[in-house]
């Protein structure tokens, strides 16, 4: 049970962080745990019950397969809870639809919460089709939000009412190289999806042994690690001392996204470090409104073919190099941490943000203004 008797947060924050422990979802916690350190919140973690996998794999199938909203509302092996306060609003963090289901093992959140909010990150237009019945129990929630721009028209039409674009996003106190930023002792930094002729360039490269790529080697089903906050500080350490971040668009070289372009968290990770990102642009708008400059991304061509002397020009310019870096560091304390999310959140529910969220805004802007300091210095 959920009841605190002594504090009275007004969030309540339901989490997967103890169902899903995919390196894909830490990017999801690091969002919670920022509202959890700008707001008064009580976080739910919700608890794998007995035969957890088995039952959750039978509740999918079943919930994906039926149209009927009895299926809709089975427990995929998740300890039952029940709430015994009233909360402000509850905010539920999520990768697919599915992970809707896990809701169903909270009794009463539609009641005991006033604003009920839902951060759904990935829905692609083309899942439509097989998903509608899913996709109906956004009803439940007042405001209902996505990462994938394309998507939340589509959305607002199955649910019945506007749902809002909100784009992805970084702790970027944790990622940002400033107040003191350090040598970038690695060429290229490659983690998750990635282009695999683009790949093989960049091994040729570091065969030659005066080059340094570090590359994930564990295929991605694999990579789950035992604490996500442990996971993200490994991440933004490297990339903080990495001269150039591979990005490619959300799902790239996967069918589930049926072809839509849209803008994964990789954008923003590697621009919060201070890399130069390298790889692919996304074809999503907002992507230019996040990144509006022309050479956001260095493009590569897909075969591979221009790796080395893309990366031999830019080398021989350490000047463009270290511009490139430092607008994108710079763009990241203005505009792509979570707490910028968490206030376009509050702002749309119509609530005021506490005091906690504009100390980090403030925080945000003087390692800004220092970082410019040190930009005109050098």
């Amino acid at each position: 049970m959920v009841d605190d008797r002594t504090s009275r947060p007004r969030v309540l924050l339901v989490t997967l962080r103890r169902l899903n422990t995919h390196a894909a979802w830490c990017s999801n916690f690091a969002f919670e745990d920022v509202i959890r350190s700008v707001d008064d919140v009580d976080m739910l973690e919700l608890d794998p019950g007995p035969h957890f996998h088995l039952r959750e794999h039978v509740a999918r199938s079943i919930a994906c397969r039926n149209p009927y909203r009895i299926f809709q509302g089975l427990n995929p092996g998740v300890k039952p809870v029940r709430l015994n306060r009233d909360y402000d609003v509850l905010v539920f963090v999520c990768m697919n639809v599915w992970d809707l289901l896990y809701l169903n093992a909270v009794a009463d959140w539609q009641t005991r919460c006033k604003v009920k909010v839902c951060y759904l990150t990935e829905f692609y237009v083309g899942q439509a089709p097989e998903l509608q019945h899913l996709l109906r129990r956004l009803k439940d929630f007042d405001l209902v939000f996505s990462s994938c721009s394309g998507s939340v028209g589509t959305l607002g039409e199955i649910v019945g009412k506007p749902c809002h674009h909100l784009p992805y996003a970084v702790d970027v106190l944790r990622f940002t190289p400033y107040p003191k930023p350090r040598a970038r002792v690695i060429d290229v930094f490659s983690i998750g999806r990635r282009s695999e002729p683009v790949h093989q360039a960049l091994r040729r490269l570091a065969a030659t042994r005066e080059f340094f790529y570090l590359y994930d080697t564990l295929p991605a089903s694999l990579v789950q690690p035992s604490n996500p906050v442990e996971h993200r500080d490994m991440l933004a350490s490297t990339a903080r001392v990495s001269r150039f971040f591979v990005t490619y668009p959300a799902k790239f070289g996967d069918g589930e996204s049926h072809g839509q372009s849209e803008v994964g968290a990789r954008y923003f990770e590697g621009a919060a470090a201070g890399a130069v990102l390298l790889g692919h642009a996304p074809g999503a708008l907002t992507f230019h409104r996040d990144f509006p400059w022309p050479d956001a991304v260095v493009e590569l061509k897909g075969d591979g073919s221009d790796v080395a002397d893309v990366l031999a020009h830019l080398s021989r310019r350490p000047d463009e190099m270290a511009r490139l870096g430092a607008r994108n560091a710079l763009a990241a304390l203005r505009w792509y941490d979570w707490a910028y999310r968490w206030r376009s959140i509050l702002q749309t529910a119509g609530l005021a943000p506490r005091p906690a969220l504009d100390r980090r805004v403030h925080a945000l802007d003087a390692l800004a203004a220092g970082a410019e300091r040190i930009k005109l210095s050098a």
